[in-house]
C-alpha cells in the first residue's frame, strides 16, 4: 500500500510538472502587447512554479526547451537568454539559502535582470537612458508579477499531497504574509490592467493624429493636382508628374509619400532615392484600422526584442488621385512617435510604481499590526491550563481590532471555566475510582458476551480460535492430529418457517445441549452459525474420530420435544484434519464445510471427512452458480439441433433444440450438470424464455430461407407451469418471431404433473388449441399415471433412452417397450424413441411401430450453421 501511494503521489507530481511547461508553453505564445510592442507574458510564471515540485536541473532543462522553442519560432534571443538565467539564478538562491520565490526573485532583477536589460539596450540601440531604465522596469513588473503569483498558487492552492512528496520547500505562512500577498497582488494586477488601457489609449490617440495629418496632406496633394491640371499648359501625365514631384520635397521627414502607377512602381515621392522602385517593397498590407488606414509590422527580420519589431512598423493610407491612373501611398514610420510614446509612458509608469510602492507599505503596516496582536494572544494562551494550574498571573494585551478583542475575551472566559474545571477534576477522580471497581466486574461480563453464545451458552467462532491457537501450539504429530468437526442440523429452516423462530430457538437450545453432551467423548462444541456447531476434537487414534462422529449422529435419534411435539432431526458431519489439511483454522473450518456439504447431497445422518478433491468440485459448481446470469446476457449460450426422423421413410420429420454453454474457464459444460443448478436457483425461467425464443426464431429464419417446414421441440421446466408464465412466454415468443404454433412443440416431463394437476392440464390444453404440439419427455423415468396421462392433452411421448440401450438383446426390455407403444398408440399419441444409437436398434424400433426416431445414429446434435447444410441436404 505504501508503494502504491507513493507511486501515485509521484504521477500526480509528474502530470502537475508536464502541465506547468504545457501552460508556460502555450502563455509563450499569447502575449499581451503594452507599450510600444513590449509585451506581457505569464511564461516564467509556471517555469518559477515548476521549481517547487523537481529537481533544479529538471527545470532548467525544461526552461531552455520553451524558450529554444520560443527563439526559434518568434526569434527573441535576448529575452530568452535573460528568461533562463532568471530561472537558474532564483531556483539555486533558493534551493542554498531557502529564501522564498518572490523575495529571490526581486534580488535578481535587482542585480542581474534590469542591469543587464538596460546594458543590452545601450549598447544595440539608440534609445535614452531613461526608455531603457522604462523598458527594464516593465520586464522587471513581469517578472515580479510571475513570481508573486506562481508562490501565491504555490502556497494556497489545494495540491497537500503533492507537497508531502517534496516538503523541502514547504513552510507555513503567516497571516502578515497573507495580507501582503493579498495587497500586492491586487496593484500588480490594477497595474497591469492600466498599463494595457494606457497602451491602448497611446496607440488610439497616435492613430488619431496619423489620420488627421494624412487628410490634411491628402488634401494638399490633390488640391494641388487639380491646380496642375486646371492650368493646362498642354502637359503630358509625366510632365505634370514631374511638377508633383517638386512639390513633395517640402513634405517633412517623418511622412513618406509615394505616388505610384497600376502595376505598384513608384512614379514620385519625397523621398527620390525610392522612384522606379516597387511599392510592394515598401509596403505590405496586413489589417485595416479605419477605412483605408492600415498598420504595419514587418516579420521579414529578426528580432532580438519583441519591441524591436515597432521600429520598422509604419501607418499608411492609399488614396486614388482625381481624373488618373495613379495612387497616392502615405507611410507614417512609427519610429517618430517612439519619443513621444515613451516619455508619457515613463512619467505613467513612475506614478503607477509610486502608488504600488505606498500601497505596498500600508499594506504591509496594517498586516504587521494584526499579526502582531494574534502573536501576542498566542504567546499569552501558550500552555495554558498549565499555567492556570501553577496560578500563574495572565497578561491580556488591550487592541482596538474588534475581532480579536472578542477572541481575547473569549480566552479569558476560556480560562475561568479550566479554573472551574481543575476544581472538579478531583471530584471525578474520587468517582472513577468508585467506578474502577464495577467497570471490573463489567470485565467479565463482556468477556462473556464476546467469546459466547448468549441463546445456547456455547463459546463461540472467537472462543474457537483461542482455543485452536492454545491446542496447535502444544500439541506434537506424534501425539495425534486436531480434527474440526462442521455439524449442521438438516431442514432446520424448514422449522422456523413452519413452525416459527421461537420453536426454531427451544430446538438449537436442545440440540446445544445433547452436543455438549459429547465433550467428554469429541473435545469441545462451539456455536458456529444459525444451525451449524463446531467441535475442536484433539485425538490420538482415527477409531476414535469415526467413533466421535457417529456419536454425534447416534445423538439426534431420538426427537425433541418441543410443546410436545415431537420433532425427528438429523445432522450431517464434516471432518478435516490438522495439520494435513490445512495449517489456518479458517481453511480448516472450510474443508470441514466442504465434507459436510458432501454428507449432505449422500444422505441425512452421515458423515464425511474432507478430501482434496473437494475444493475442485466446490469451486466448480460456484464458478456455474455465480455463471448462469453472465451465460445467458453475455451470449454465452448456443443451441444445438437433433434431428427427428420418421421411423419408416426415415425422413426428417422434425428437429429438437438442445442448449449448450461454453465457459469461459471451464470450457464447454453440459447440460446434466448446470440444468439442476438452474432449476434450484429459479434460473432456469430466464433459460427456457431465452431457448424458446432463439429456437422459434431459428426455425422461422430457416424457413423463410426456403427449407421445408417442420416442427422444432423446446424442453420446458416443471418450475415454468408452477411459477413462470408459460403461455405469456410462448405466445410472445411466437408473435415476436412470426412462427406459425403448429411448427412448434413443447416437450415437458412427468414431474410437471406433481403440483396444481388442474392448473397445468388447463395450460395444456390452451396451447393444444393454439396448435403447439405437446411431448411427455423421459417417460418412464419418473413419476407416471395412467389416469393422469389419458387426462392430458399430449400430441406424442418420447421413450426414454434406457429403454432403447440394448433393446435387441433384452427379451424382457422389448416386450416393455412393445406394451408401451401399444399403450399409446391406444389413446392415439405418436411414440418417438430417443437415444437410436445402431442400426438395429433403430431396425427393431421400426418393427415395433414406433412413429419417429432420434439418436446419434441418424446425426448427432448440430450446430445452426452445420444444421441448415444437413436440412439443405436433406432438401435435395
Amino acid at each position: 500500500m505504501h508503494s502504491i501511494h507513493t507511486s501515485t503521489k509521484r504521477m500526480r507530481s509528474v502530470l502537475l510538472i508536464i502541465s506547468c511547461f504545457l501552460l508556460a508553453l502555450g502563455s509563450h505564445s499569447f502575449e499581451v502587447p503594452t507599450v510600444y510592442g513590449i509585451p506581457f507574458a505569464l511564461t516564467s510564471l509556471f517555469l518559477l512554479y515548476s521549481l517547487y515540485y523537481q529537481r533544479l536541473s529538471w527545470s532548467i532543462v525544461g526552461a531552455a526547451f520553451i524558450y529554444s522553442i520560443g527563439v526559434f519560432i518568434w526569434d527573441y534571443p535576448i529575452a530568452t537568454f535573460i528568461g533562463l538565467i532568471e530561472i537558474v539564478f532564483v531556483g539555486t538562491l533558493m534551493r542554498t539559502t531557502r529564501m522564498r520565490l518572490l523575495k529571490s526573485d526581486v534580488i535578481f532583477w535587482l542585480l542581474l535582470g534590469a542591469p543587464i536589460a538596460v546594458l543590452i539596450h545601450n549598447y544595440n540601440y539608440t534609445y535614452k537612458l531613461t526608455d531603457a531604465v522604462m523598458i527594464a522596469c516593465i520586464l522587471a513588473m513581469n517578472g515580479l508579477f510571475n513570481s508573486l503569483f506562481a508562490e501565491i498558487l504555490y502556497q494556497y492552492m489545494p495540491f497537500s499531497q503533492i507537497k508531502k512528496h517534496n516538503s523541502r520547500l514547504i513552510r507555513p505562512y503567516t497571516m502578515n504574509q497573507m495580507l501582503l500577498h493579498l495587497a500586492m497582488a491586487l496593484v500588480m494586477i490594477t497595474s497591469l490592467f492600466n498599463t494595457i488601457s494606457s497602451s491602448n489609449y497611446s496607440f488610439k490617440e497616435t492613430t488619431r493624429y496619423v489620420k488627421q495629418l494624412s487628410a490634411s496632406y491628402s488634401e494638399n496633394i490633390t488640391r494641388a493636382w487639380n491646380d496642375l491640371l486646371a492650368i493646362n499648359r498642354g502637359w503630358t501625365e509625366t510632365e505634370t508628374m514631374k511638377v508633383l514631384q517638386e512639390r513633395l520635397l517640402s513634405v517633412p521627414d517623418h511622412l513618406i509619400i509615394h505616388i505610384a502607377n497600376q502595376q505598384r512602381e513608384i512614379v514620385a515621392s519625397n523621398k527620390p532615392s525610392l522612384i522606379g522602385g516597387h511599392l510592394s517593397d515598401y509596403i505590405q498590407p496586413r489589417s485595416a484600422i479605419s477605412g483605408q488606414l492600415q498598420f504595419i509590422t514587418p516579420k521579414h527580420e529578426s528580432y532580438s526584442w519583441q519591441h524591436e519589431s515597432w521600429q520598422t512598423s509604419f501607418y499608411t493610407l492609399t488614396l486614388p488621385l482625381p481624373d488618373s491612373d495613379w495612387n497616392v501611398h502615405m507611410i507614417h514610420p512609427m519610429q517618430y512617435y517612439q519619443e513621444s510614446l515613451f516619455s508619457k509612458y515613463y512619467v505613467h509608469l513612475l506614478y503607477m510604481l509610486t502608488f504600488a510602492f505606498l500601497a505596498a507599505i500600508v499594506a504591509h503596516r496594517i498586516s504587521s499590526r494584526i499579526s502582531r496582536r494574534l502573536t501576542q494572544l498566542a504567546i499569552a494562551t501558550r500552555n495554558l491550563p498549565l499555567k492556570l494550574k501553577q496560578l500563574k498571573p495572565m497578561e491580556w494585551h488591550h487592541t482596538n481590532l474588534v475581532e480579536i478583542h472578542s477572541l481575547t475575551n473569549n480566552f479569558k472566559h476560556m480560562s475561568d471555566s479550566l479554573l472551574h474545571i481543575f476544581n472538579e477534576t478531583q471530584i471525578k477522580n474520587e468517582q472513577l475510582q468508585a467506578q474502577a471497581y464495577m467497570l471490573q466486574q463489567s470485565e467479565e461480563k463482556l468477556h462473556s458476551l464476546a467469546f459466547y453464545d448468549r441463546l445456547t451458552g456455547l463459546p463461540n467462532r472467537l472462543e474457537l480460535a483461542r482455543s485452536f491457537e492454545a491446542l496447535s501450539s502444544i500439541r506434537n504429530l506424534s501425539d495425534g492430529a486436531i480434527a474440526i468437526l462442521s455439524v449442521d442440523i438438516n431442514q432446520f429452516k424448514r422449522i422456523n418457517d413452519t413452525l416459527g423462530y421461537s420453536v426454531g430457538d427451544s430446538l438449537l437450545q436442545q440440540a446445544a445441549l445433547r452436543l455438549s453432551a459429547q465433550n467428554k467423548a469429541c473435545g469441545t462444541v462451539f456455536r458456529a452459525g444459525e444451525d451449524g456447531f463446531l467441535f475442536l476434537y484433539p485425538y490420538a487414534k482415527e477409531n476414535d474420530l469415526h467413533a466421535c462422529a457417529q456419536k454425534i449422529i447416534d445423538g439426534f435419534n431420538e426427537p425433541f420435544v418441543i410443546d410436545n411435539v415431537p420433532l425427528f432431526m438429523t445432522v450431517s458431519v464434516g471432518i478435516s484434519l490438522y495439520p494435513y489439511d490445512s495449517n489456518e483454522l479458517d481453511k480448516l473450518v472450510r474443508n470441514a464445510d466442504m465434507a459436510m456439504y458432501k454428507a449432505k447431497e449422500e444422505g441425512d445422518g452421515c458423515y464425511r471427512l474432507f478430501q482434496p478433491n473437494l475444493v475442485s468440485v466446490m469451486t466448480e459448481k460456484m464458478l456455474l452458480e455465480n455463471g448462469l446470469y453472465h451465460a445467458l446476457h453475455h451470449q454465452q449460450f448456443s443451441l444445438h439441433y437433433q434431428p427427428k426422423v420418421d421411423a419408416v421413410s426415415e425422413e426428417i420429420c422434425g428437429i429438437e433444440a438442445l442448449i449448450r454453454w461454453r465457459h469461459p474457464e471451464l470450457g464447454m459444460i453440459p447440460p446434466d450438470k448446470f440444468i439442476p443448478l438452474a432449476e434450484l436457483s429459479g434460473f432456469i425461467l430466464e433459460i427456457d424464455r431465452w431457448v424458446f425464443h432463439e429456437a422459434c426464431r431459428q426455425n422461422k429464419a430457416w424457413q423463410d430461407a426456403g427449407l421445408r417446414k417442420i416442427s422444432v421441440s423446446v424442453n420446458i421446466s416443471a418450475r415454468h407451469f408452477n411459477q413462470g408464465d408459460i403461455v405469456g412466454m410462448i405466445t410472445g415468443a411466437l408473435e415476436d418471431t412470426g412462427l406459425e404454433p403448429q411448427y412448434v412443440s413443447i416437450e415437458i416431463t412427468e414431474g410437471v404433473f406433481m403440483q396444481n394437476m388442474e392448473q397445468v392440464i388447463e395450460k395444456i390444453g390452451y396451447l393444444r388449441k393454439l396448435g403447439i404440439h405437446i411431448s411427455i419427455d423421459d417417460f418412464g423415468t419418473g413419476y407416471s399415471s395412467l389416469n393422469q396421462l389419458q387426462r392430458l392433452p399430449i400430441s406424442d411421448v418420447k421413450l426414454d433412452r434406457s429403454f432403447i440401450q440394448g433393446i435387441t438383446q433384452d427379451p424382457k426390455k422389448s416386450s416393455l417397450v412393445k406394451a408401451i407403444i401399444d399403450l399409446v398408440h391406444s389413446m392415439n399419441m405418436k411414440v418417438i424413441a430417443e437415444g437410436v444409437e445402431t442400426e438395429d436398434e433403430s431396425s427393431f424400433c421400426s418393427e415395433l411401430e414406433c412413429d419417429e426416431l432420434q439418436g446419434y445414429y441418424f446425426s448427432r446434435p448440430l450446430s445452426a450453421d452445420q444444421f441448415i447444410k444437413y436440412l439443405q441436404a436433406e432438401t435435395f
